[in-house]
């Protein structure tokens, strides 16, 4: 079963809590909020610390409030740190992700969860919610069965801080120019190794430099077959990512049927038997925006290959 958890705040110094050694889960992605609710019909403790329950079953505590700011509305974009931990166990913190915790805000999953209190913090709020761990994991993770170490009355705290939100048009836009520029700087990186290296060969349609180092002999790999490709992977300033001839073991695919990136069915696909190529592959024929492994968004990749074999 997945879980994803997410939270990313660092403790208020007004309220002490404590967190015990952290627990190793994945949390499948919820989408957070909570509410800031004027009237309160019951509390209960936390230590010394007092939360207020309202009608909703919204349990809560505010740390910082600041009550000129604006509110988030539905649909919007919220950016969170967040923290959340059962039986004073830290389940997720959101200072362990390298990039901001971020989500669209929706309606409640049911009365009292953190959507609905999202929907009441005004921009720099920070406060801890109490909610029942089994409805979190059931109704909002939607885990199949309960972990283990949550049991019947369990309470899931969340430590939220409203760092920003905006409108899903304004995402939209941020991400638009985020990518334009994340394109422009690998374009530039693809550019300066190509200089350094003084390649001058012009590239395929789809944006490959294929460098041939040795021509091969029998006919080309055709896509169907099985090929045996030793190969060193590195990024454009020579970082090693991968290599096959360190682990001593040949790579093995059908070529052509997308089992590997697109700039190596396509510069394969260039080679014969026993050949040896240099393919310089745009981050579109790679892994595109995704992050992999050591491999950064964004990434133009630098092969050494040699077509060891081709099977039927």
């Amino acid at each position: 079963m997945k879980y994803q958890v997410i939270l990313n705040q660092k403790v208020p110094h007004k309220i002490k809590m404590k967190i015990c050694k952290p627990m190793k889960i994945n949390v499948l992605t919820a989408s957070l909020s909570f509410m800031f609710l004027l009237a309160a019909s019951s509390c209960q403790s936390d230590g010394q610390a007092k939360y207020e329950t309202k009608e909703t079953g919204l349990t809560y505590k505010f740390h910082e409030s600041f009550p000129e700011n604006a509110k988030p509305q539905l649909t919007d974009i919220v950016e969170i740190t967040m923290l959340y931990t059962v039986n004073d166990s830290v389940i997720f913190d959101s200072k362990d992700m390298n990039r901001e915790m971020r989500f669209p805000l929706t309606q409640p999953v049911f009365g009292g969860d953190f959507y609905e209190g999202i929907a009441y913090m005004h921009k720099g709020d920070s406060a801890s919610f109490l909610m029942p761990a089994e409805q979190v994991f059931l109704e909002i993770f939607k885990v199949k069965s309960l972990p283990p170490f949550v049991k019947e009355g369990d309470k899931m705290r969340f430590d939220v801080r409203l760092k920003n939100f905006m409108t899903d048009v304004e995402y939209e836009a941020e991400q638009r120019q985020k990518a334009m520029m994340e394109e422009q700087a690998s374009a530039e990186k693809m550019h300066k190794f190509l200089e350094e290296q003084q390649i001058t060969i012009e590239p395929t349609a789809s944006g490959l430099i294929f460098v041939e180092k040795e021509r091969g002999k029998g006919k080309l790999a055709e896509a169907g077959q099985t090929v045996k490709v030793h190969y060193t992977g590195t990024l454009t300033d020579g970082t090693v990512f991968d290599s096959s001839i360190e682990r001593g073991q040949p790579i093995e695919f059908v070529l052509g049927e997308g089992k590997v990136i697109r700039g190596w069915d396509e510069g394969i696909a260039m080679m014969r038997k026993g050949g040896k190529a240099l393919l310089v592959i745009p981050f579109e024929l790679a892994y595109g925006q995704r992050a992999v492994g050591n491999i950064p968004a964004y990434s133009p990749l630098v092969f050494e290959v040699e077509l060891i074999d081709i099977g039927k």
